[in-house]
């Protein structure tokens, strides 16, 4: 039981502050969002072992944020440059997809809100309603392994789970609700993205910094990858 109220007490932090942070300025946002950033990189890069990749992550989120064009082209700059000074190619394949995951994907959440809160809030809670009711129906209904290698917890009854509560939410916020079927499905890949990392590196949790929600990347994986998607085809 004191799993549940762990669990619950932080998710519902999470949201609050999910729900402040929205309606924030554009630049205190920004600032958030580049704290989010580092903190990301911070895991991934300890992870991956090659943690001076954190620093950069905060101004690829910025560039990309103000001209998201920029995101891409500066992230093979940085990297080149940690893999130069390492003098390893193993440093620029790692240095890439650190600061494309903790520095551009983050950048469109900037985007959206900039273009509406309320997107920004839909957005956000989407995610979240998709992984909580995925979690839930799991662990309730949960019998088929859904990808035992990455996650093994995962059920294809937590995504059926999480496939309707995402219907739903689209229905409720005036979404089309057809799109709400690959967004669940971008939802998962975020996840599932991840859990492949930390497969690969032996770890449970990049951080305990959310209890038993894990670390900021374990926490905002969704979120992250729905982002892009969302800007692309809902606004």
């Amino acid at each position: 039981m004191q799993f549940y109220k762990g669990r619950e007490t932080v998710g519902i932090i999470i949201g609050i502050t999910t729900l402040i942070s929205a309606f924030l300025p554009d630049l205190l946002f920004l600032f958030l969002l580049s704290l989010l950033s580092f903190g990301i990189g911070r895991e991934l890069g300890k992870a991956l072992n090659i943690w001076e990749v954190s620093y950069f992550t905060p101004l690829i989120l910025l560039l990309t944020s103000f001209k998201p064009e920029l995101g891409i082209p500066t992230v093979l700059i940085f990297a080149f440059l940690i893999a130069y000074v390492r003098w390893s190619l193993d440093a620029l394949l790692k240095s890439t997809l650190i600061l494309a995951y903790a520095g551009v994907l983050p950048a469109f959440l900037f985007v959206v809100k900039s273009q509406s809160h309320w997107e920004l809030l839909q957005l956000v809670f989407f995610a979240y309603t998709v992984d909580t009711a995925s979690y839930y129906a799991g662990r309730l209904f949960g019998k088929k392994p859904l990808a035992p290698r990455l996650s093994p917890k995962k059920t294809w009854e937590g995504l059926i789970g999480g496939g309707l509560a995402g219907v739903v939410f689209f229905l409720i916020v005036g979404k089309p609700f057809l799109l709400a079927i690959p967004f669940v499905l971008i939802a998962l890949i975020g996840d599932l993205f991840k859990s492949f990392i930390k497969r690969q590196v032996g770890i449970k949790d990049f951080s305990h910094i959310l209890g038993e929600h894990g670390g900021l990347t374990d926490r905002f994986d969704s979120v992250i990858f729905v982002g892009i998607f969302w800007k692309i085809l809902l606004i």
